[in-house]
């Protein structure tokens, strides 16, 4: 069966923040409520495997509504340069190679679209086409989010084609496979991969860049927004457009790996 629209998010079986479970989970009952006919995935990168996956906290919830996929640990290695860096380009990559939509949007788990970006998903796209959507951070303990959103909830909103990217970036497939996805190299850098992808579709490409209205982003303690620079994340000064890179190899988003269904769950190893 295919589909018009494929979601991406991942995650860790490490309940980031403490609250991670439950904003990953009103954050996919939202897509699934606003947006039934799309194809909904969740990438598990490196879990600790004497703990319980958020794929099965996730599955005993939305049972088959979501696609499950996990990566093994062993992967860590050759794309996360320390063992605490989380290899979500990698991760989202694997997701887009083995999506069925036309068109592909990868986001993260604590973001709810406002209903004007849902009726814009939900219309016609063109292919070739990069398209976003600015963030609006809002305070972490707002879990019923409503709109129009009230001011009093708002943080700070984010705009300009790159910003925020990782949150929010759809193209058609195609486009994510002529482009190889999100940069697998440089091990050592998790940070700026994303604006790193829209550089490469926008500006060397030269595809349009379309923004499509905005979405809530909890701003949760360990945000980097909110102040929390991770030593894990990579050089933030790195310029991504002197780096050399121009594609990952035929093998990007773990292709070729032998792919096990454990109870509906799809691990990769």
């Amino acid at each position: 069966m295919g589909f018009s629209l494929s979601i991406i998010t991942t995650g860790r079986n490490d309940n980031y923040d403490g609250d991670f479970n439950e904003r990953l989970a009103i954050s996919l009952a939202r897509h699934i409520e606003s947006m039934p006919y799309s194809e909904l995935i969740f990438v598990e990168w490196n879990p600790i495997l004497d703990k319980p996956l958020t794929c099965d906290f996730l599955r005993n919830i939305f049972g088959g509504r979501v696609k499950y996929y996990v990566i093994h640990p062993k992967f860590q290695c050759k794309y996360c340069s320390t063992p605490e860096m989380f290899g979500e380009w990698a991760a989202k990559n694997a997701a887009i190679r083995r999506c069925l939509g036309e068109f592909v949007l990868c986001t993260n788990s604590d973001v709810i679209f406002d209903p004007e970006l849902v009726s814009k998903l939900k219309g016609e796209l063109s292919k070739r086409t990069v398209y976003r959507a600015n963030r609006i951070d809002i305070k972490s303990d707002y879990l019923r989010v409503a709109f129009p959103l009230d001011a009093k909830y708002k943080i700070e909103e984010n705009k300009g084609y790159m910003n925020a990217s990782g949150d929010f970036l759809l193209a058609d497939r195609g486009t994510w496979f002529e482009t190889t996805g999100y940069c697998e190299a440089f091990p050592d850098q998790k940070l700026h991969k994303d604006a790193f992808m829209v550089y490469i579709m926008a500006d060397l490409l030269r595809m349009p860049v379309v923004n499509l209205g905005c979405f809530t982003h909890w701003r949760h303690a360990s945000s980097w927004s909110n102040g929390f620079k991770r030593t894990d994340c990579g050089d933030i000064r790195w310029n991504f457009k002197t780096s050399g890179y121009t594609k990952n190899g035929s093998d990007w988003g773990l292709g070729g790996v032998q792919e096990i269904n454990r109870n509906g769950i799809i691990w990769l190893e």
